[in-house]
C-alpha cells in the first residue's frame, strides 16, 4: 500500500534495503578481490625481476 504522499510501499522499503545491504556486501568483495589482483601483480613482478625476461 502507498502513502499519500506518493512514498514507497513497505515492499519497495523491504527491497531498498536489501539492495543497500547487497550492494555494501558487493563492494566488499569488490575491495577484497582488489587487493587479491594487487598482491598477486606485486608478487608476479617481483618474480620476473629475479628471473628477468621471458624467452619466446
Amino acid at each position: 500500500m502507498e502513502t499519500a504522499r506518493g512514498g514507497l510501499t513497505e515492499d519497495e522499503r523491504a527491497e531498498l534495503a536489501w539492495l543497500r545491504s547487497e550492494n555494501a556486501f558487493l563492494r566488499t568483495q569488490r575491495d577484497v578481490l582488489m587487493r587479491v589482483a594487487t598482491g598477486y601483480a606485486h608478487d608476479m613482478d617481483a618474480l620476473l625481476r629475479r628471473r628477468g625476461p621471458l624467452s619466446d
